[in-house]
């Protein structure tokens, strides 16, 4: 599936009035997610991560970053392609490891 599809179809589920809800709900999915990653990792578990949660979080991150772009008239590819470019421009100046947004 495309990320234009995706957002045309996953708006048909924002229900919210307050275009706040999609920020403070992708903060709360966010930490879902990297929860089902961290925990195990900080406590050396050896345990195998839940494929089917660590899919149910993100698709929950995913659907709260396409409903914030939505609200702002920006598509989900556009927000990728932007996000591919940039990197590759970190990688020819060789700052992809380096810190701060603006390198």
């Amino acid at each position: 599936m495309y990320f234009t599809q995706y957002q045309k179809k996953a708006k048909e589920y924002a229900l919210y009035q307050d275009k706040f809800y999609p920020v403070a709900s992708l903060m709360v999915e966010s930490a879902e997610l990297a929860d089902e990653l961290v925990k195990p990792m900080l406590r050396g578990d050896d345990v195998e991560i839940d494929k089917d949660k660590l899919l149910s979080e993100a698709g929950d991150v995913l659907w709260n970053l396409a409903m914030i772009l939505e609200d702002q008239d920006i598509s989900l590819g556009d927000a990728a392609e932007y996000n591919l470019a940039k990197l590759a421009d970190r990688k020819v100046r060789g700052v992809i490891k380096g810190n701060g947004g603006n390198r």
